[in-house]
């Protein structure tokens, strides 16, 4: 059996990209404004957003300790 089609997996092609969360984020705050989502529940689904969207737009790099130079 062939594959017949031919992709690459690439950071675009993935569904949670900067733009989505954001669109997310925007879709829970207005479902917290109309009542529709208990408090507790909103505070665990911002918090995974807005961690989605940092790693979304942001590349963090690990400061280098004064001792890891001495190895």
């Amino acid at each position: 059996m062939k594959i017949w089609e031919e992709r690459s997996v690439s950071r675009e092609s993935g569904r949670f990209d900067a733009e989505y969360t954001a669109e997310s984020i925007r879709e829970l705050e207005e479902q917290k404004e109309r009542g529709e989502i208990e408090p507790h529940a909103y505070l665990i689904k911002k918090n995974a957003l807005v961690r989605l969207y940092l790693k979304a737009t942001t590349s963090p790099r690990r400061k280098r300790k004064p001792y890891e130079d001495e190895l």
